[in-house]
């Protein structure tokens, strides 16, 4: 009689279910990586935002003269009489501050054009980080050793400060308008009078972002409806005299 010898190996079932649970061990992989992703990025957009607050402290803290007390019968640099002595910037319309008494949306300013932004939510919050670094055109237009990957990409142009997307791998360049700036929201100030018999001629300034990112937006999606993401600093000042 001839010897009979089993063959070990996976019967059908237990290759499907063999599948089945690496799709599954996948599909879960791939839905924490996404979380994490998420976590990430809104961890990136508060930092954003609170250095946003930060410079409008900041700002708020150092102007002068602040004098909520004193009448003055003199213009501001603009020639708008001014009376009492809270800083408001009349030079633009809308102003990129006011700090009268009242809730007022603040203006963007560019930082390097000096142009007012009237476009709604023109606060930068997060900013996409160049991959290159050129000190002119001709340096970037120059530029060689570009693989395909690198196409749509940020380049930063540091002599006129504008950025620029690869647009293929020769290379083309175009600008990107928006430097690079993919979450953006609106600035709202409300100023108060908070004076007393100790603390005279005291105002605070409740500075507040408020930014759209994903479906937090104020916008029904699928019957979920979310609000844009919000972050406020408070700041207390008296009078400078």
């Amino acid at each position: 009689m001839g010897a009979h010898f089993a063959l070990g190996g996976f019967t059908l079932v237990e290759a499907v279910v063999s599948v089945a649970l690496i799709g599954v061990g996948v599909a879960s992989t791939l839905g924490a990586l996404t979380k994490f992703n998420s976590i990430a990025a809104t961890s990136r957009n508060a930092t954003g935002a609170t250095a946003v607050l930060i410079n409008q402290i900041d700002l708020f803290q150092s102007m002068s003269p602040f004098n909520p007390q004193k009448m003055n019968q003199n213009v501001d640099p603009c020639g708008v009489a001014v009376a009492p002595q809270i800083p408001k910037d009349f030079c633009n319309n809308p102003p990129t501050y006011d700090m009268t008494v009242g809730t007022h949306t603040i203006a963007y300013k560019d930082p390097v054009t000096g142009v007012v932004n009237t476009q709604p939510d023109p606060w930068p919050v997060y900013r996409e980080p160049a991959r290159w670094n050129y000190p002119d055109a001709a340096t970037r237009t120059g530029a060689t050793g570009f693989a395909a990957s690198d196409v749509g990409q940020l380049a930063y142009q540091s002599d006129n400060q504008t950025f620029w997307r690869l647009q293929s791998t020769a290379p083309t360049w175009y600008q990107d308008t928006s430097g690079g700036i993919i979450v953006k929201g609106t600035m709202t100030c409300t100023v108060t009078d908070i004076s007393t018999a100790s603390m005279p001629n005291t105002y605070k300034a409740v500075f507040t972002i408020t930014y759209k990112y994903l479906n937090h937006d104020g916008v029904s999606h699928n019957g979920v409806t979310l609000p844009p993401y919000s972050q406020s600093m408070v700041a207390i000042r008296s009078s400078d005299i």
